[in-house]
C-alpha cells in the first residue's frame, strides 16, 4: 500500500516539472542596419497556450513574455514599415529562451517617374558604404568551392539595393551571397551626361 502511494505521488511530481511554464525574451532589429526597432508586436501562439501572448518591443527592440506553457510556439512579427515575419517552431520547456529577430523593411516603391538604367560606362559605380561583405559559407569552404559570381541588383537613388538575381552562382554560395548584397547600403550610382 505504501509503494501504491509513492507511486501516484511520484507521477504528480513529475507532471508538476513537465508544465512549469517558461520565459520567451529577445530583440528585433532591423535586418539591413542591425539597428534595433521599437514598437515591434511580437505575439505568440501554440496548442499548448489558450489564446495567444503578445509583447511590444522598447525602444531597444527588446521584449518579453513570461508564463507560457511548454509546448511548441509560432511567431508573428510586425510593425508599420517593416515586412511581417512569422517563424514557426520554437520549442519551449520551462525555462527561458533568448532570440534575436531581425524585420526587413518594406521595399521602397519607384515612383511613376523613375526608371530603371543599365549601369554602363558613363556613370560612377556605386561603392558599398554598409552591410556584410560576402564571404565563403562553412560548407563552401569545407568542400573547396572556389569561383566568381555574378549578381544583378537595382541600386534606388537612397541607395538602398532591391531585386538581386544570381546570374551565375556557385554551390553552398547562392542565398548567402544574395542576402548579404541585398542587407547592404550603397552610394547611389552616379549617372553621366550620356546615360539615359
Amino acid at each position: 500500500m505504501r509503494m501504491a502511494v509513492f507511486s501516484v505521488l511520484f507521477a504528480l511530481s513529475t507532471s508538476a516539472v513537465a508544465e512549469t511554464p517558461g520565459s520567451l525574451t529577445g530583440v528585433v532589429v532591423d535586418a539591413t542596419t542591425q539597428a534595433p526597432i521599437g514598437d515591434v508586436q511580437v505575439t505568440a501562439r501554440s496548442p499548448s497556450l489558450i489564446g495567444e501572448q503578445s509583447a511590444i518591443t522598447d525602444a531597444d527592440g527588446n521584449f518579453e513574455m513570461t508564463l507560457l506553457p511548454a509546448g511548441t510556439y509560432d511567431l508573428l512579427v510586425k510593425r508599420d514599415g517593416f515586412q511581417s515575419f512569422a517563424p514557426g517552431g520554437l520549442v519551449l520547456k520551462g525555462h527561458r529562451v533568448r532570440i534575436r529577430l531581425a524585420l526587413m523593411p518594406n521595399p521602397v516603391a519607384l515612383s511613376p517617374s523613375d526608371t530603371a538604367v543599365e549601369f554602363n560606362d558613363t556613370m560612377t559605380a556605386p561603392a558599398m558604404i554598409s552591410g556584410p561583405i560576402p564571404e565563403y559559407t562553412q560548407d563552401a569552404i569545407d568542400r573547396g568551392i572556389e569561383g566568381t559570381m555574378q549578381v544583378r541588383c537595382v541600386v534606388t537613388v537612397g541607395g538602398q539595393v532591391r531585386n538581386c538575381k544570381v546570374l551565375k552562382g556557385l554551390p553552398y554560395m547562392d542565398s548567402h551571397v544574395h542576402d548579404s548584397v541585398e542587407a547592404a547600403a550603397v552610394t547611389a550610382c552616379a549617372c553621366g551626361a550620356g546615360a539615359g
